[in-house]
């Protein structure tokens, strides 16, 4: 029992020794960061290396914020128009028997969660002297937008009637036409005879609503009409439509999904999911995603090697007190533990400042869109933002570490200072 009792006590020692060692470090840190009377450039070093590795966390905190913003809002608007699956005939054909397609690939294919039909058939659009290609799609409006849902500016996404002469436009298109609510436009298709001659169908609709994405090339483009209109304006067979979109459980496994619905179907049906048709856009994300944040981990380094600057400065200009501390019989552990102390203390500060800024910024930008793009160029009109946690600290760890790394140098330095030598340098 005494054995126990005095082995309990040696361990609680031992403890203590060693808090008492760490706090010791802490002290002796904090002490010799302080400038001496004659200037105060010790203090400014720090403070550049503080600068420093608050700059280069801010600047990888941000701009993977604002890489994952744009892969996460340009998937989620590319969705909202062409599904995440489509489903085509090979040569355009149209496709009969649609409520039979929609019940077997339900049934069959688990994953799917949703399939409606769809006609889509390119047009003019005129307003008084206003001309301009877009794609017209017939759409039953309860459905696509329980779907995909839309923003929409003025109006509403829906139609008064299944065979109601309304049309629902992009504010891009809108804007260019300068058309309103209620304005009144004319839509134009064309059909190829057998015999090679060509016969245009003309409706004549009016605008119920303007729909934003922030996608130029959508809102150019897309416009909406009831699916009873459209079919008229394509000039199909009774009951058939151009295609289905379809809305799966895990977009993950898109891919295969549409292969099972294409083996489920045979010839000639085949789906092209969204990362197919928008192959460009998610490409060039996943381009900026690679060297980004290697460029700017750049300034997280240079950062390193302002916070190694500081130390090495705070060595040549504390080598007296480093004598003394040596002459008294401090070991070399110890004074290696007062300048990584000093680095942890440089790192853990300009860390925190680095994130707190990073995250106020992008929590600004993702609220109140300061900064805006050109739709035209990068599809969004503003920078969208996407807060990811694991991004947070890895930029954290990334930063604490190379903070504590540059701290061996001066500290292997300090450590070959020779107390007779400290002692006599002035």
């Amino acid at each position: 029992m005494e054995k126990c009792t005095q082995k309990g006590c040696s361990h609680v020692a031992l403890a203590y020794i060693a808090f008492m060692k760490q706090s010791l470090a802490f002290f002796l840190a904090r002490r010799i960061a302080q400038p001496i009377k004659r200037g105060k450039f010790l203090r400014f070093t720090r403070w550049v290396a503080i600068g420093s590795v608050a700059i280069g966390t801010m600047a990888l905190i941000i701009s993977l914020s604002v890489l994952e913003g744009f892969d996460q809002a340009l998937r989620n608007n590319a969705t909202k128009f062409t599904s995440h699956i489509h489903l085509y005939a090979f040569g355009t054909k149209p496709i009969g028997d649609s409520k039979v397609l929609c019940q077997a690939v339900m049934e069959h294919i688990p994953n799917v969660v949703g399939i409606t039909p769809h006609v889509e058939k390119e047009a003019l659009l005129r307003l008084g002297t206003f001309l301009e290609g877009i794609l017209v799609k017939g759409v039953d409006a309860d459905k696509e937008l329980a779907q995909r849902p839309k923003h929409i500016v003025e109006g509403r996404f829906a139609f008064s009637a299944s065979n109601a002469k309304e049309i629902i436009i992009g504010q891009s298109l809108a804007r260019k036409a300068n058309v309103r609510i209620g304005s009144t436009l004319i839509v134009t298709t064309i059909e190829q005879q057998e015999g090679g001659s060509i016969v245009p169908n003309v409706e004549k609709v009016h605008v119920v609503g303007i729909y934003k994405t922030g996608m130029t090339q959508y809102e150019d483009v897309y416009v909406f009409m009831p699916l009873e209109i459209a079919h008229d304006l394509a000039s199909l067979p009774p009951n058939t439509v151009t295609g289905f979109d379809i809305m799966v459980r895990d977009i993950s496994t898109v891919r295969n999904t549409a292969q099972a619905i294409e083996d489920l179907l045979g010839y000639p049906y085949y789906a092209p999911t969204v990362n197919d048709l928008n192959a460009s856009i998610f490409g060039w994300i996943e381009m900026q995603k690679k060297p980004i944040p290697i460029v700017l981990g750049l300034i997280t380094i240079v950062a390193m090697l302002n916070v190694l600057t500081a130390l090495l400065i705070g060595v040549v200009e504390k080598t007296h007190t480093i004598g003394v501390l040596r002459s008294i019989g401090m070991a070399s552990r110890d004074i290696v533990a007062v300048f990584v102390a000093q680095g942890v203390g440089i790192g853990l500060l300009g860390t925190f400042l680095g994130c707190g800024l990073g995250y106020l910024l992008c929590f600004i930008q993702q609220y109140y869109g300061i900064i805006h793009l050109d739709s035209s160029l990068y599809y969004l009109d503003t920078a969208p933002i996407a807060f990811e946690p694991m991004h947070g600290i890895i930029v954290c760890a990334f930063s604490l570490f190379l903070s504590i790394a540059a701290t061996f140098v001066p500290a292997l330095i300090a450590v070959r200072i020779t107390p007779v030598r400290a002692l006599q340098f002035r």
